[in-house]
């Protein structure tokens, strides 16, 4: 039956005009002035809004009409209902059909908390969606037998889905001001840690000074267990001082304040360089390239971003085992690309894990600690540049990370 029948028409609009009244509030305070309208409008003595919980697997009653009868089923704990206890909130919750009875006490489908607990002989049950998608149901209640009607089951359902809507547009308000509070969360954090790194760095400078300069003296006048030590506390500032840096740089990408200059780079040199300063006599870095590859980058940042993924191959490889670098120049997605293949032989990346690489503060499974920017900062870096890094598992041997920068030609193509 139409909610537009005659001795129908009248109500569902007045109930309507409450509903939109509705202000935007948290999805509980929304659902029980819902709530609350349709018990005005229906007589009914309790009326409740069930949301499906996926963690309890359960339909919790998170508005519900401000009357006797709901404070009671609160009381009893029965605004959380199990699916595998069934029962007629249940029932129309999976089935999807209106459900409408004024001899509930005989019902022998009806839990007999319901029953027995709240005395209700009349319900009237109908699903409700949230975006296009059944999110829970509506439930009516009386203690009056034969208490609702056709019409005041066409008039529920028609009213549904303006809760429905109601309920979306809740949650569409928390979820904007959950991700406004978080942006602002976040874009403090990195304030501070911008102001606290370039402060920092200010205090290291001279420190570092005066630390090489008492080296000095240890040096002219043989000193070796000061030269150990002084070189032990030299080389934490240099640590410190390069965690200080990543820290500003991040800061910079965050802010859009990263600037890069772009110039002509020929990766098969500049890896060899970049090769050459991290090999060590337990990792050496081996560069296979066929083909001089020319791309659009800037030296320091493409070094840095570099830099970033060898030092990760060579933290995560076993001692003794080389880390191999591929250049090279492929076509794809339509234009020509610079190509940086880093391979290590080390245990591999889990895939539960390869989503994760790229965050920042991700550290898992790296030898020497760190703070886990290094690999964040790379792919920022390459993509500044118009590329990417990407990690996945090579077959047989561990972990492979693929730089990508857009070569030469392409980018002046795309600069005419």
């Amino acid at each position: 039956m139409d909610a537009t029948a005659p001795g129908n028409q009248d109500r569902f609009l007045a109930t309507l005009q409450k509903l939109l009244e509705i202000p935007a509030a948290d999805l509980p305070t929304a659902l029980t002035h819902a709530a609350d309208a349709l018990a005005q409008a229906t007589a009914a003595d309790k009326v409740d809004a069930f949301l499906y919980d996926e963690s309890r697997d359960s339909l919790v009653a998170l508005g519900s009409s401000t009357q006797p009868l709901s404070q009671l089923e609160r009381r009893l704990g029965l605004d959380v209902l199990p699916l595998s206890n069934g029962g007629r909130v249940v029932h129309v919750f999976e089935s999807g059909e209106t459900f409408r009875t004024g001899d509930l006490q005989n019902d022998p489908d009806e839990l007999r908390g319901i029953k027995d607990g709240l005395r209700i002989q009349s319900a009237l049950g109908v699903p409700l969606e949230v975006a296009g998608r059944r999110r829970g149901m509506l439930m009516l209640a009386s203690l009056k037998r034969d208490f609702f009607t056709d019409l005041d089951a066409a008039f529920v359902a028609s009213a549904a889905r303006w809760v429905g809507w109601i309920a979306q547009h809740s949650e569409l308000v928390q979820s904007i001001e959950r991700n406004a509070l978080e942006q602002g969360r976040n874009a403090r954090a990195e304030e501070i840690f911008a102001v606290l790194a370039h402060d920092l760095r200010n205090y290291i400078a001279p420190v570092t000074l005066r630390l090489y300069k008492v080296r000095s003296r240890a040096e002219t006048q043989d000193r070796p267990d000061d030269l150990r030590d002084l070189d032990a506390a030299l080389n934490g500032l240099s640590r410190l001082n390069a965690l200080l840096s990543d820290l500003l740089d991040t800061a910079r990408l965050d802010s859009g304040a990263f600037e890069i200059t772009l110039q002509p780079i020929e990766l098969s040199s500049f890896a060899r360089n970049s090769a050459a300063a991290l090999s060590t006599a337990e990792h050496e870095i081996i560069v296979k390239a066929a083909l001089p590859v020319v791309v659009a980058g800037d030296p320091t940042r493409l070094r840095q971003c570099l830099d970033n993924v060898l030092s990760n191959a060579i933290g995560h490889s076993p001692r003794n085992a080389p880390v191999n670098v591929f250049v090279s120049q492929v076509q794809e997605d339509g234009r020509g690309w610079g190509r940086i293949e880093v391979i290590d032989e080390g245990p591999g990346i889990p895939a539960a894990m390869l989503p994760y690489v790229f965050e920042r503060f991700f550290t898992a499974g790296k030898r020497g600690g760190g703070v886990g920017l290094g690999l964040y900062i790379a792919r920022r870096i390459a993509m500044a540049h118009g590329g990417d890094v990407v990690a996945d598992r090579y077959p047989g041997k561990g972990a492979r990370f693929t730089i990508r920068i857009p070569a030469l030609a392409e980018f002046g193509a795309e600069g005419d």
